[in-house]
């Protein structure tokens, strides 16, 4: 089936407009059919459709081939227009994930693969999740910076392999957009010049026209972002040759990204009282089968111009054919057969041999440049063999060098051999703690990150990110090593500056940076990371949230985690982040509380990364393989007081979301027989813990340094209690003094917590027994935020910090051990433990619901 020859520029021009009539019915019938959706963009965007899918863009509908041309639709409520698109082409076709009539029939179902907003996984042919204005405009900065890397590194002369443009459509509510005013900012400092952005501006939004509240001239905003700006005067026009002049003149330059400003009419065509209104941004049309008349009838289709005369012959011929009738065959009463209507969902074959036929021709594209990476293969393995090993891993889905981890085991043997001959221990039983002359001195939580990142950014080319202007105090960027993502006409200020480098300056634009992010994740073959100060998230939290909407295994790293900030007062503190990350689904956090935590949390992070990936990887796995990460860490020293005694390390630990650091006793118990003397094959019985102290990062320190003070008040309290009771009775008379027996919990991920067994959870936390107190500490987070599915009692902060010196400003708020351990010991005898022998046993009885319920004392 090939597209039919066109003999002159008038059939062409009925091919157009026979293209768009049936975008726009086909969209109309899906969003009539669900009962709602966006048909004013759809309608009103359709030429633009038609000439991109058929003459503009470069796309294979079989293949995720790496060198296509992309489409974002930043507007994302049109997700109408983009599945009728991917179903034309014939995107996935033939396979499990083809954008079949049957998913169109099913748009905005519950479980269909045709979602509302586009969702990146759910729809083959989807590049990135949109919905929230902007965020897509910023994406396709993203993916501009990924292809312009991917060619700088991998290109050569006679081998393009990297070599296509990125295209958006955008609207009215993506410009007035903060997130797409920085990325446009950012993109044009970058001079992105494959990065095509079509404005659909049609000065209607929601609640009416544009100048209630934008009244701005954008071509003159994009001109001074340094873009290059078109402009095309009448974008209703269903010529194609429009589109193709504009994007010619787009690509005439290569030192700007461009932005086509598209004067449209919202709803184009919808007819009196719709087109042209708010009412056809989101509403279905109420007059659909008049439309349907018009431009799917030749009755109605010959009341138009010549055009649309041409157009009704074909419809014609395709109502004639659906009869079974050819023209010999029919009647004298043909023009009374005119009044008949193409069917509801009905894509004409001319229409569809257009658009497969375009998509055969992409398939055979994509199948030349696999041919031309074989020889690029070849030709380079002994030239450059570093650099094709490089690309044959990233081909096959591997992106982190197989031995990603060596230097990073060998920074942390270097630091622990420091750490573990100068960290003291604590026994249980005794208060006596090993003397030192002074306490260790640790490196900042940023500091170690920072170290952790360089190992992995050296050893592995994949690694590309940036910062908000605040690497120098977060770490992340290595100018020796990354160089500077600039146009290489910044190499005379800045050494090492083009687009082969791998940290990008994203300034003080930290929204669009982390949504950059996405971008860049959403192209495969690089890993993307970004390092800020913690509470500066929370300008990107919207792209924080499509990266974990799509699964996107982004890095990001946060420091200056609490109150630990100190001078820079509450503003800078950020107390109720972590919950909020932590609220979010598909999102690791992962707060570690000393080196080892941190270096599993990057294995955590890179282990997706580290091997081929498979489809099942994409289809909602549980738990999840792939999805982002944020570490969080701390600006001051981050480490612990004294040795753990457990086997369990923190690189492992972390791998579980939390594990016991510091047991409650030394060596297990002997258990004796009823008259108390030990027989042979007694058994060795671990005493359940009076106390659970759990906390994450720098509090974990924290409940270390107050579980001493515990031991040593229980100590006191029970001598003077003995001595209190001395002459009494002996049946009145006190047991031998017992110090109380605390264990102490790291968790620095709730998430991964919470995906291990229930018999991993409760070995841990001891969840099944009531009579086991459990207390969380942490002063990067607030009250009510969670943390009583873990522990009975939380030792949080209860509002926003304060501005002084981080050590004073702690001790101000409470959250030093002497107050930590003074809150936790008022607890402790609040509880009025009567019982004459610690459980040994899980609970059987209802209190074990109740405690798994987070139950308050």
């Amino acid at each position: 089936d090939e597209l039919p020859t066109m003999v002159n520029d008038g059939d062409r021009a009925a091919m157009d407009r026979l293209a768009v009539y049936s975008i726009r019915l086909l969209a109309a019938d899906m969003v009539d059919k669900a009962g709602s959706g966006h048909l004013g963009a759809p309608f009103g965007c359709a030429p633009l459709a038609n000439a991109l899918w058929s003459d503009i863009m470069k796309f294979s509908p079989r293949k995720r081939w790496v060198n296509r041309d992309r489409f974002i639709l930043s507007a994302g409520h049109a997700s109408a227009l983009q599945y009728v698109m991917l179903h034309l082409i014939g995107c996935g076709c033939g396979g499990p994930f083809e954008v079949t009539m049957d998913a169109l029939k099913q748009f905005r179902q519950a479980g269909s693969s045709t979602p509302g907003h586009p969702e990146f996984r759910m729809t083959s042919g989807v590049e990135v999740t949109t919905g929230p204005l902007g965020q897509g405009f910023a994406n396709a900065v993203g993916i501009a910076i990924a292809e312009a890397h991917m060619s700088a590194r991998f290109n050569r002369q006679g081998f393009p392999l990297f070599d296509h443009y990125t295209y958006v459509l955008a609207g009215d509510g993506c410009m007035m957009e903060g997130v797409c005013s920085e990325a446009a900012s950012l993109a044009g400092h970058l001079e992105l010049h494959k990065l095509i952005v079509f404005y659909d501006d049609n000065k209607t939004t929601i609640d009416g026209k544009t100048d209630l509240a934008f009244s701005e001239d954008v071509g003159a905003r994009f001109a001074a972002y340094k873009w290059n700006v078109v402009y095309i005067p009448n974008g209703d026009l269903t010529d194609s040759a429009i589109f193709i002049e504009a994007v010619r003149k787009a690509k005439s330059q290569t030192k700007k990204p461009t932005i086509i400003i598209m004067t449209t009419t919202i709803g184009c065509g919808a007819g009196e009282g719709m087109e042209g209104t708010a009412k056809a941004h989101g509403n279905k049309l109420p007059n659909l089968e008049q439309f349907r008349e018009k431009w799917a009838s030749p009755k109605g289709l010959c009341q138009g111009d010549d055009v649309d005369v041409k157009v009704a012959t074909m419809v014609r011929q395709e109502l004639d054919e659906l009869l079974g009738l050819n023209a010999a065959q029919l009647c004298k009463d043909v023009l009374k057969d005119d009044a008949r209507v193409l069917p509801h969902f009905h894509l004409l074959h001319p229409v569809v041999k257009k658009f497969r036929a375009v998509g055969t021709r992409g398939d055979s594209m994509a199948d030349a440049w696999e041919q031309m990476l074989l020889k690029y293969y070849d030709t380079f393995q002994e030239l450059e063999p570093m650099l094709v090993e490089d690309l044959r891993n990233r081909m096959q889905g591997i992106y982190l060098a197989g031995d990603w981890q060596s230097s990073v085991h060998e920074y942390l043997a270097k630091e622990k051999q420091v750490i573990d001959t100068t960290l003291r221990s604590l026994s249980n039983l005794s208060t006596k703690e090993e003397t030192r002359e002074s306490e260790f001195k640790y490196k900042a939580g940023r500091v170690y990150v920072a170290d952790v990142l360089k190992c992995m950014v050296e050893l592995n080319h994949s690694l590309i990110g940036g910062s908000g202007d605040v690497a120098s105090s977060c770490g992340g960027h290595f100018p020796n090593i990354q160089g500077h993502f600039l146009p290489a006409s910044y190499s005379d200020r800045y050494p090492g500056a083009s687009y082969a480098g791998r940290y990008i300056h994203f300034g003080i634009r930290e929204h669009a940076g982390v949504a950059v992010l996405n971008g860049i994740a959403s192209y495969a073959c690089l890993i993307p990371y970004s390092t800020l100060f913690t509470v500066f998230y929370q300008y990107a939290l919207p792209a924080i949230r499509m990266a974990s909407i799509s699964k996107f295994p982004v890095l990001y790293i946060g420091t200056h985690d609490s109150i630990d900030v100190g001078e820079d007062g509450p503003t800078h503190q950020p107390v109720e982040v972590l919950p909020q990350l932590r609220a979010m689904p598909n999102l690791l956090v992962i707060r570690p509380a000393n080196l080892e935590e941190i270096v599993g949390s990057f294995e955590v992070f890179g282990a997706q990364y580290a091997a081929p990936r498979g489809i099942h990887q994409y289809i909602d796995p549980k738990p999840l393989i792939r999805r982002p990460v944020f570490l969080m860490t701390s600006r001051g020293e981050l480490g612990l007081p004294y040795k753990g005694n457990t086997a369990v390390t923190g690189q492992e630990g972390v791998k579980k979301g939390a594990y016991v650091l510091h047991e409650c006793f030394d060596e297990p118990v002997v258990q004796k027989t009823t008259n108390g003397i030990s027989h042979e094959g007694a058994t060795h019985v671990e005493p359940l813990p009076d106390i659970v102290l759990i906390a994450s990062g720098q509090d974990v320190a924290l409940i270390m340094r107050a579980k001493e003070i515990l031991l040593q008040l229980s100590l006191k309290f029970n001598t003077q209690l003995q001595a209190g009771l001395a002459g009494l009775p002996p049946c009145l008379s006190a047991q031998a003094p017992q110090i109380l027996k605390v264990r102490v919990v790291s968790m620095p991920c709730w998430e991964l917590f919470d995906e291990q067994d229930q018999d991993y959870q409760d070995a841990v936390l001891l969840s099944n027994f009531s009579n086991v107190l459990r207390i969380y500490v942490e002063k990067a987070a607030t009250k009510n935020t969670g943390h009583d599915k873990y522990a009975h009692i939380s030792v949080l902060m209860p509002s926003y910090g304060l501005s002084g010196k981080g050590a004073d400003v702690e001790r101000k708020l409470e959250f030093t051990p002497d107050f930590i351990a003074a809150k936790v010991w008022s607890k402790w005898m609040e509880r009025g433990r009567s019982t004459s022998q610690a459980g040994v046993k899980a609970d059987m009885d209802m209190s074990t619901w109740v405690s798994y319920l987070g139950s308050r004392v």
